[in-house]
């Protein structure tokens, strides 16, 4: 195997408190082909002793960074914190994994470098993400009926194939991403007042805006396994996250895209049909409405994000 020059790559691994999971997730990225990857692990102001025991684990590799947060910022601020730290030390490409996430395959990140940099317009590469649950391996399809819908009122553009491993879509798993660092800040990256979920659609769609385009790249010998059942009952905080992030992603483009509208009707109809599965994401997507319309403050978004687990009930 021909050596790549990896002196401008980095794999960013997004850690809260669960030592076990990431310890498991850098030892898959170790095996990467290209030793000169860098691995930095970015701690969201963990509040117990993992980050120390990750230290202890792997201080003594050269090439494993660490960056600790002073708050738990969320998914998204915590992610654009580690691009911003990567890019300062002249990284060009980073790969975005939750910590929950492993490497199959040691071709996986220089199979997805070779992508990126032979299109030029292509700021994500998204490997194939198999959730690990109780009734097996499930693959993330990369897509949804919301997501076909505007891409049927032109809102996003269409899929296309380019070969039996590549295609463009419309959205990739926030999970695990390839991203050019560049293009990633040019949209101000992850927004980060969602403060946690929907952050990777409203991300890609503004990359999609932005004439660039996201790639999936799918191979039987180089995936990624996600070590998160989601056969198991969501949150209600979860839910009620996914749907005001959903609703503040409509509110701000709808000016842009006014048949956005009717796409949002009809998902909102759907929704209305299962009312007791799903309260929870429309009180989400209320309570968008009213701090996007009446406030129009992310302040209000952030704080309300990072208090949703803890004081859900009140905000219903």
């Amino acid at each position: 195997m021909n050596k790549i020059n990896y002196d401008k790559i980095s794999i960013n691994i997004l850690h809260y408190n669960s030592y076990e999971k990431t310890r498991v997730c850098v030892n898959s990225c170790l095996k990467q082909f290209g030793n000169d990857i860098k691995i930095i692990i970015i701690d969201n102001f963990s509040t117990n002793n993992s980050l120390q025991q990750l230290k202890k684990a792997f201080s003594h590799i050269d090439n494993i960074l660490f960056l600790e947060n002073k708050e738990n910022y969320g998914f998204a601020k915590g992610n654009n914190i580690g691009i911003r730290y990567a890019t300062d030390l002249g990284i060009k490409y980073t790969f975005l994994l939750n910590n929950d996430t492993e490497l199959i395959g040691e071709m996986l990140v220089s199979d997805m470098i070779g992508i990126i940099k032979k299109y030029s317009n292509c700021a994500i590469v998204a490997p194939q993400i198999f959730d690990v649950t109780k009734d097996g391996l499930v693959l993330l399809k990369n897509d949804s009926l919301y997501l076909k819908m505007l891409r049927l009122f032109n809102i996003l553009p269409k899929n296309t194939s380019i070969s039996k491993e590549l295609e463009t879509i419309s959205e990739a798993q926030g999970s695990a991403i390839l991203v050019n660092n560049k293009f990633f800040l040019d949209v101000n990256g992850f927004p980060e007042y969602y403060y946690m979920y929907g952050e990777e659609g409203t991300f890609s769609k503004k990359i999609l805006w932005n004439d660039k385009i996201i790639l999936w790249y799918k191979n039987k010998n180089n995936y990624v396994l996600h070590h998160h059942d989601k056969s198991k009952n969501v949150d209600e905080w979860r839910k009620y996250l996914m749907g005001r992030n959903r609703g503040l992603e409509f509110y701000e483009n709808r000016d842009k895209y006014p048949i956005w509208r009717i796409v949002y009707f009809i998902f909102f109809v759907k929704l209305l049909c299962q009312f007791k599965k799903n309260y929870s994401y429309l009180v989400g997507m209320f309570k968008a409405r009213k701090l996007y319309i009446k406030k129009k403050d992310y302040i209000d978004f952030y704080y309300d994000g990072y208090i949703a687990k803890e004081r859900y009930g009140s905000l219903k």
